[in-house]
């Protein structure tokens, strides 16, 4: 498996259709792939989603990828912070930073992904393996109450 990469696979807060300052800061700092997914499981941890990756797995997240390489060493360093990784955050963290490949039209490209960290045997799965779809379900769904 790859050890480094320009490329980060994003499933959540960071992906397009988000407008906090850390999306915007990826979006206007990297140059956008295409679509991408990956093996495992999405959960719904309130406020964001989290993945398991399983190679096994017969479902797949639906994210992001984007070329992040001209300016790779300062968006992972601000994009783990906002994940809350690294030495000032304590253990266990919930994320981690790896490289997993990605789907892309059938072709595998290795890509950062923040991977959740901990159990999600308690967290609500998302079938879809889509967030955005899944918050305009929720959104639907609210609005019908």
């Amino acid at each position: 498996m790859a050890t480094d990469s320009d490329f980060l696979f994003v499933y959540g807060t960071l992906g397009p259709s988000f407008t906090n300052p850390h999306a915007t800061l990826l979006h206007q700092n990297s140059q956008y792939v295409g679509p991408g997914t990956l093996a495992g499981l999405l959960a719904d941890l309130g406020n964001y989603p989290g993945v398991i990756h399983d190679s096994s797995a017969i479902t797949v997240v639906h994210g992001f990828i984007y070329n992040i390489g001209t300016r790779k060493t300062e968006l992972l360093k601000t994009l783990d912070e906002y994940e809350g990784i690294g030495p000032d955050f304590p253990e266990p963290q919930e994320y981690v930073r790896t490289i997993v490949p990605i789907s892309n039209d059938g072709t595998l490209i290795p890509c950062w992904t923040y991977l959740y960290n901990l159990s999600i045997h308690t967290q609500l799965l998302i079938n879809s393996g889509d967030y955005a779809l899944f918050l305009s379900d929720q959104q639907q769904k609210s609005r019908l109450r």
